[in-house]
């Protein structure tokens, strides 16, 4: 085994882009060949095959937000992304998010199963599940599992403002994504790997793989932590919005003391502008030893979100020996004990301020530290992956 193609929505970026980097990466130092496919390159360094173009991207969002059509449109940019693929001759392809925007579905999957190739699936998320969204609501949804006949999520990434076809969606990414013989699911968190268990990919092989980070960049700097009696709660995130519980941060100024100070890293020019008095803000920092230092500083990270498939903020905050509160939001809370942080209860945000009151003294950045070691390790990742291709 010798040449592995990752395809994903984008390279370099969050963990859905920085994990097949990092894949990527560590296959080439192991005398591997890896190449990443994917529609937006976001300054990857990796070898890169594009997968159409903006115009190709523009022209599928259109069709999704009008008519609900995710995945039915790039037949011509699937085909001669394929046309290279096949040129590659890969022996392991390995997919990621494969939505957004860029791949025709029909026509990537017909090619999968027709070249006979292994596959492997990371599944960062629900969408491959559902007829529509890629997270269910926090209340939670009744319908995803019985063919998402009725959809209360058009609305939600990928948005479709038009027409609802939930239902046709359904059926037909369980004819898609059931039609390959040799393929082996990897989801991120126990969690997902539950959801998995309820769905129509339930008899696939599977295996839960946590994300892994740099543990050499991402590790703690005592010398660095915010003192005492000016505590410091950190929130990272690359794109900020509801799901991501940017307005339980605007809360948490309300009932946090006036001599703990907020900082939020990865704010767009909007939300920046708007942001209230009391809150630092911070654009995306996309350089790792930079964050890593934002991570060192705070006393506890918040992770207020709606919906994770497995974050991976909270895994640099602990390889910096920072504490994590979070919501019991899907796999959010793996990892997380009495030790390293604390799980409230999803949208309790008087019980989280709490817990975030309670943070200067109560946490042990080296059970923060060895937690983020024993679980997230990179090298870990990667050797389970390659386990993974071995097998297959």
């Amino acid at each position: 085994m010798r040449r592995i193609l990752h395809i994903n929505t984008a390279g370099g970026r969050g963990a859905a882009g920085g994990i097949p980097e990092a894949l990527g990466t560590m296959a080439c130092r192991n005398g591997l060949d890896a190449v990443l496919a994917g529609s937006r390159r976001n300054g990857t360094q990796a070898p890169w095959m594009s997968i159409g173009s903006r115009a190709d991207m523009a022209v599928h969002w259109a069709a999704t937000r009008l008519a609900d059509r995710h995945g039915l449109h790039s037949r011509s940019a699937t085909r001669r992304f394929v046309e290279q693929a096949e040129a590659m001759d890969p022996d392991v392809v390995h997919l990621h998010n494969i939505h957004g925007y860029y791949l025709h579905l029909a026509t990537l999957f017909d090619w999968l199963r027709r070249s006979g190739r292994p596959v492997v699936w990371t599944l960062h998320d629900c969408w491959a599940m559902t007829g529509h969204c890629a997270f269910f609501p926090p209340h939670g949804c009744p319908g995803w599992a019985g063919g998402c006949r009725e959809c209360s999520e058009a609305g939600s990434y990928p948005a479709s403002r038009g027409i609802s076809r939930s239902a046709a969606n359904y059926s037909l990414k369980q004819r898609l994504f059931t039609s390959v013989e040799r393929m082996t699911l990897v989801p991120v968190s126990r969690w997902l790997d539950g959801v998995v268990e309820q769905s129509f990919l339930r008899d696939l092989p599977r295996r839960v793989v946590y994300n892994g980070i740099d543990l050499d960049t991402f590790r703690p700097r005592e010398e660095l932590r915010a003192p005492a009696d000016s505590p410091l709660l950190l929130g990272v995130a690359s794109h900020w919005d509801f799901r991501k519980g940017f307005d339980h941060f605007l809360e948490l100024r309300r009932l946090l003391p006036a001599h703990w100070r907020i900082r939020l890293i990865g704010l767009d020019r909007a939300k920046l502008r708007d942001l209230p008095a009391g809150i630092e803000g911070l654009p995306r920092i996309s350089d790792a030893a930079t964050l890593s230092a934002h991570y060192a500083e705070a006393t506890m990270l918040a992770v207020p979100s709606r919906a994770e498939g497995n974050n991976i903020t909270k895994m640099e905050a602990l390889a910096c020996g920072t504490p994590v509160a979070t919501f019991d939001a899907g796999g959010a809370p793996e990892g997380i004990d009495a030790a390293t942080g604390a799980v409230i209860q999803q949208g309790n945000i008087g019980a989280l301020a709490e817990a975030i009151r309670r943070a200067p003294g109560n946490f042990d950045s080296a059970a923060c530290r060895n937690a983020a070691c024993r679980l997230f390790d990179r090298n870990k990742m990667f050797n389970q992956y390659l386990k993974i291709y071995d097998s297959l």
